[in-house]
């Protein structure tokens, strides 16, 4: 099973495959932060450290997101729509 990690709290947990990074989150203990749940408003946007090659790739609507809060999508996702496909991931929570 993949395995998330949340920093700055330094919270892991091993999460099924397909998970959303918000639930990943939440289920390693942190409160993620979470506006329209619908991939289109950022709140959710967080830096993923390590293992972007295991997060599913960015939809259209997501890299609006991301640019219009000028995030590069080879750096930050959004955690509401984006899944782990497979292997370990590192985010870092931004708000």
């Amino acid at each position: 099973m993949p395995k998330i990690t949340v920093l700055p709290a330094n919270l892991c947990a091993e999460v099924p495959t397909d998970s959303l990074l918000l639930e990943a989150g939440e289920k390693a203990g942190v409160h993620m932060e979470a506006g329209c749940l619908s991939c289109s408003c950022g709140t959710c946007v967080v830096e993923v450290v390590s293992g972007m090659q295991n997060l599913q790739p960015p939809s259209a609507e997501e890299l609006d997101v991301l640019d219009e809060w000028s995030r590069e999508s080879d750096k930050y996702r959004l955690a509401c729509c984006v899944r782990i496909n497979q292997g370990d991931v590192v985010i870092r929570q931004i708000h």
